[in-house]
C-alpha cells in the first residue's frame, strides 16, 4: 500500500516501496510524476488528494516508474523512451505523448521545465520548479546507487548529463529524487 505525505500545500510524495512518485496539485490540473511498481490503486489514491484532471510524467521507461500507467488515460515521457516503454508494457497500451527539452508544465500554481538528463537511460529527464527552486530528478539524481548497466545506460553521458546541470544547479535548492533519502 502506498504511504502518501504532505510536502507543502500543493506538493504530495507517495512511496511506493523503495521507489517515490510526486504529486503537484495546480489550479485546473494536477501533475503526477511517476506511477510507481503498481502494486496498488494509485488512481484511487491520488484521487483522495485531488478531484482534479491528472497529467502524468514519467521520468523514464523502466518498470518501478510505469507500473500503474495503466491507471491514467494518458502519459508522457521524452520519445527516447518510448521504444523501452513498448519493450516494457507491450503493443496493447495507449502509446506515450511526448515531453521534449525545454518543454513546460503550467499547472497555474508552478511550472516546471523538462531537462534532458540522457544517461541513466537514454530519454530520462528532471522537471525544474524554478519559482520554488525544486528539482525533480527520477532516477539520475540520488544518494543511493544508480543503475547503469545494460542497454541504454551510459556513463560517459551521464557524467556530461550531471556537469551540464551543475551549470544550472543555481536554479534550485531542493532535490526530489525516486529513490535514496527524501531530499
Amino acid at each position: 500500500m502506498y504511504e502518501v505525505f504532505l510536502q507543502d500545500a500543493s506538493l504530495w510524495r507517495i512511496e511506493d516501496s523503495g521507489v517515490r512518485c510526486f504529486l503537484l496539485v495546480g489550479r485546473e490540473q494536477a501533475l503526477l510524476i511517476d506511477t510507481g511498481h503498481g502494486t496498488g490503486d494509485l488512481r484511487a489514491a491520488v484521487a483522495q488528494i485531488t478531484p482534479l484532471p491528472v497529467m502524468l510524467a514519467n521520468t523514464h521507461a523502466d518498470g518501478d516508474h510505469l507500473g500503474c500507467n495503466h491507471q491514467f488515460p494518458a502519459y508522457h515521457m521524452h520519445p527516447a523512451e518510448f521504444g523501452r516503454f513498448r519493450q516494457k508494457m507491450g503493443r496493447d497500451v495507449p502509446s506515450p505523448l511526448p515531453l521534449w527539452e525545454g518543454d513546460r508544465i503550467d499547472l497555474q500554481t508552478r511550472t516546471l521545465e523538462v531537462i534532458l538528463l540522457p544517461c541513466h537511460t537514454p530519454g530520462s529527464i528532471a522537471l525544474l520548479d524554478r519559482e520554488n527552486r525544486i528539482l525533480f530528478g527520477g532516477d539520475s539524481i540520488q544518494d543511493s546507487s544508480i543503475y547503469m548497466f545494460g542497454p541504454g545506460r551510459n556513463l560517459q553521458a551521464y557524467i556530461a548529463s550531471m556537469e551540464r546541470l551543475l551549470k544550472i544547479a543555481d536554479s534550485f535548492d531542493t532535490i526530489y529524487p525516486s529513490h535514496g533519502s527524501i531530499t
